[in-house]
Order: structure tokens, then C-alpha cells, then sequence
């Protein structure tokens, strides 16, 4: 009697787990994010890395963005990565100013109801 019972339950279990699952797939969404601005010679670094941040939280959000209203999916945030690249890369001691450019590309996996 008890393995009928443990049986009538498992059956349904496992076919609520696998339709949960079964009917989504993860794909890959991409995003962009760019900023700039001038740093003169008294702002150096924390004007420069200040504008790196907002190029990468820009790509973030792009990215979720992309995720969740183009692909109507759901954000797996964990799996957001980015490559920022600056211009120029760095500020040197004693400059007199400078324009500089970031541009953050962002990736990240999308779970995606079928």
C-alpha cells in the first residue's frame, strides 16, 4: 500500500518539475554601454574610473533590458559579464586634460519561456 501511495505521489512531482523546465530554453543577450567625458589634470583617476562605472552599468542594463522585454525572458545576473575598453587607457601623472572615452559590451544568459 505504501509504495502505491509513494508512487501516486511521485508521478505528479516529477511531471510538475519537468514541465517547469522542459518549456524553457537559455540563450545569450548582449548589450552595450558607452560613456564619456573630459577629466581635467585635479580629477585624474576618480574622474576616469568614475566614467568606466557608468560605461559598465550602462551595458548592464542594456543587457537586462535586451533579456527581459525584447526576449520577454528572465535575467540570470549571475551569468552578466562585460569587456570595457577605455580611451585612453590610462591618465598620466601631471596632464593637463583629457577626453576619455569607455565602451562596456556586456553578455549574459537569458532563461526563455517556449
Amino acid at each position: 500500500m505504501t509504495k502505491t501511495l509513494l508512487a501516486m505521489l511521485a508521478i505528479p512531482t516529477f511531471a510538475i518539475l519537468m514541465s517547469q523546465s522542459a518549456w524553457a530554453r537559455t540563450v545569450y543577450v548582449s548589450g552595450h554601454g558607452a560613456e564619456n567625458s573630459f577629466c581635467n589634470a585635479n580629477s585624474g583617476y576618480f574622474c576616469f574610473d568614475n566614467i568606466k562605472r557608468r560605461a559598465i552599468s550602462e551595458g548592464e542594463r542594456d543587457t537586462r533590458w535586451t533579456c527581459e522585454m525584447n526576449q520577454r525572458g528572465r535575467s540570470l545576473t549571475y551569468t552578466l559579464s562585460c569587456n570595457t575598453y577605455c580611451s585612453p587607457s590610462y591618465l598620466p601623472p601631471n596632464h593637463d586634460g583629457t577626453w576619455v572615452n569607455c565602451r562596456s559590451d556586456c553578455r549574459m544568459q537569458c532563461e526563455v519561456q517556449d
